[in-house]
């Protein structure tokens, strides 16, 4: 992986992506592990957490990441449009199906993971959740922290762990070993990178700052219950099979 510094990334042609700093942020682990399945060539800049990162932020309109850029088209950070880039950019090996019924699944699943509302967006909200008695935080507050959200936010993580356990067993037993149809997808992969929210990996794995680490590793016991081990089995064959590990972070 190429790294430089925002400034250059934003002076390049080409791919670039900005991915948070020694962080298992999921929503840039997974594009740029999308980005290595296509073989694409690309550089990587970073986004300092919990910085304000002006020059991102002045580029993009965001100082969160990831952010992806191609040639001289507007910057995107929304996870929908990244893929979409991806698919026009290399459109084989696909990453959504040309079959509707299975691009329906895979955009279906692909949102409940990443989208407002969904896996991430809960894990975040948790994250983010301030001790009893005090006011959200900054982090908190840039993500638009609401305790009745906070509420149920848990209850949604379980019940989506739910749903695509169930899946990965009915997809075993049709011999595939793989969210939607027979080959990998976008949804496998951002499964992978998203279940570190829940299960952290090890570090030789996903080497994250050992300051963060262990902020990650602190999942609630209702939902470290509710894990069952095909989701973890599914991430780890995912993780060695399509992805590069160590991830670069």
């Amino acid at each position: 992986m190429k790294t430089v510094s925002v400034a250059e990334a934003i002076k390049a042609d080409g791919l670039r992506i900005v991915i948070v700093q020694a962080m298992p942020s999921p929503w840039g682990v997974a594009a740029k592990a999308m980005i290595e399945h296509k073989s694409l060539d690309y550089v990587c800049a970073y986004q300092i957490p919990m910085s304000d990162n002006p020059e991102l932020l002045a580029w993009a309109g965001t100082n969160s990441a990831p952010v992806v850029a191609w040639n001289d088209e507007p910057p995107i950070n929304r996870w929908e449009d990244i893929l979409l880039l991806l698919e026009r950019l290399v459109p084989d090996p696909r990453l959504v199906p040309e079959n509707m019924a299975e691009r329906i699944e895979v955009f279906g699943i692909c949102r409940e993971i990443c989208g407002e509302v969904g896996f991430g967006w809960n894990r975040r909200i948790d994250l983010a959740r301030p001790p009893a008695g005090e006011e959200p935080g900054p982090f908190a507050q840039k993500y638009n922290y609401r305790h009745t959200e906070a509420a149920v936010a848990n209850e949604r993580v379980v019940a989506l762990m739910a749903e695509l356990a169930a899946r990965l067993k009915k997809q075993k037993e049709n011999g595939s070993d793989y969210l939607v149809g027979k080959t990998v997808t976008a949804a496998d992969f951002y499964w992978a990178a998203f279940s570190n929210l829940v299960s952290l990996q090890p570090a030789e794995e996903m080497p994250v700052n050992p300051d963060a680490r262990p902020m990650f590793q602190n999942t609630p016991a209702e939902i470290t219950a509710a894990i069952e081990p095909v989701l973890m089995t599914h991430r780890d064959y995912i993780m060695r099979t399509h992805y590069k590990l160590p991830v670069e972070l």
